[in-house]
């Protein structure tokens, strides 16, 4: 692990250590654009290593999974360097298992799957994040669609986290305003959920607590279009933390009701964190007030208040804080899960197929209507 501004630059010699036949995993293009791929292939020459390209066009499903497996394996590549945001480091998170194990990527998803197990070492990976969001750089999953039934599933193994994660905040300064708030909500949500998490653990605490504050405070920066060198590092942190935490603590309501949406409805990850994280706060801390008083996370949900608040607000409680996310949202720009597609329709499916994965870590257990309010909150006016 290395993190500071300009650790891009160490990709070759990361790279180096582990193969000599490099396939990169990358964007279609912000790599040309930024003109850091000649840099990076000239890197890799002067140190003998060979280099072919694999590029991931949006959320990755299985194809594009056993896509780079058959690449890295026909290629004779020893090696992975991902450069991107979270779909490019899932993506080929997923072709490294892949490249090394017998069968395809459905054989191995979660809950949809055949039901097997990555038993041989994937391909050395060096993940460069391009987004400071998902936290995939040190997670030991790789989410992908399965569209022939409309989810998102991940294959997970302890041996699928990146040797080496090379984080640079100057990246993700040059990621639209768009792309940086949906990532960097999702960022935030994975460090509020694993504050809230039954699986909350003082280890993760200790990275959760900075890291909400270094989240929050970006992001607001961001909104009134004031980022700086500083924020940029301070988000890229904070998501560094956040898929620590989240990958010991486990997340919450918000990802077990973001699944579904990705896989029905096609909403893009990080804005669906940010439509739900609002209404989903507010509900878990109306659900502890009422059925579990005495909940510890009911004490949390009031210390995160307490984080973003400022302290002269005359209402600190976690109430305001649904509201301050809310507020952070809706300056950020990020769309509705309305203008996505999704319906009133939809909230029995979405419903139906949350329970899986992160919603078991929530702290309180939520009643299908708590559920549906979450999504009715989230959805949006009615579109023009």
């Amino acid at each position: 692990m290395q993190f500071g501004a300009g650790t891009l630059g160490e990709a070759p010699a990361a790279v180096a250590r582990f193969g000599k036949r490099c396939l990169l995993v990358s964007g279609k293009s912000s790599l040309e654009r930024s003109g850091k791929l000649a840099a990076i292939e000239e890197g890799l020459r002067a140190r003998g290593v060979s280099m072919a390209r694999f590029c991931v066009d949006g959320e990755p499903d299985l194809a594009v999974a056993d896509e780079g497996a058959r690449i890295a394996r026909e290629g004779g590549h020893d090696v992975i360097l991902a450069i991107g945001g979270g779909s490019v480091i899932d993506a080929a998170k997923a072709a490294a298992a892949l490249a090394t194990n017998e069968g395809s990527a459905i054989d191995y998803v979660e809950a949809v799957g055949a039901g097997r197990t990555i038993e041989k070492t994937p391909l050395p990976l060096v993940a460069v994040p391009t987004t400071a969001g998902s936290g995939s750089e040190v997670t030991k999953n790789s989410v992908l669609r399965v569209p022939e039934l409309r989810v998102k599933r991940s294959i997970r193994s302890d041996l699928m986290v990146p040797r080496v994660a090379l984080v640079d905040p100057s990246l993700i300064a040059t990621a639209p305003k768009s792309v940086a708030a949906s990532s960097g909500l999702d960022a935030l949500t994975h460090l509020v959920e694993a504050y809230l998490s039954k699986g909350a653990q003082p280890m993760t605490d200790v990275l959760v607590v900075p890291g909400i504050t270094l989240a929050y405070r970006a992001l607001v920066v961001l909104a009134e279009d004031h980022a700086t060198d500083e924020s940029h590092e301070a988000m890229a942190l904070a998501a560094l933390w956040g898929g620590i935490a989240l990958a010991n603590a486990g997340l919450g309501a918000v990802h077990g009701l973001v699944a579904p949406l990705g896989g029905l409805c096609g909403v893009p990850h990080g804005a669906g964190c940010g439509c739900l994280l609002p209404a989903t706060f507010a509900t878990n801390v109306a659900a502890l007030r009422a059925r579990a008083p005495g909940h510890p996370a009911l004490a949390r949900a009031h210390e995160v208040a307490d984080l973003l608040l400022p302290p002269d607000a005359p209402d600190r409680s976690p109430e305001r804080a649904a509201d301050a996310f809310q507020g952070l949202r809706d300056k950020l720009g990020v769309p509705s899960l309305r203008s996505y597609g999704v319906s009133e329709t939809d909230l029995a499916s979405i419903i139906a197929g949350s329970r899986a994965g992160s919603m078991r870590s929530n702290p309180i257990d939520l009643t299908d209507p708590e559920l549906e309010a979450i999504l009715a909150r989230s959805l949006g006016p009615p579109l023009a």
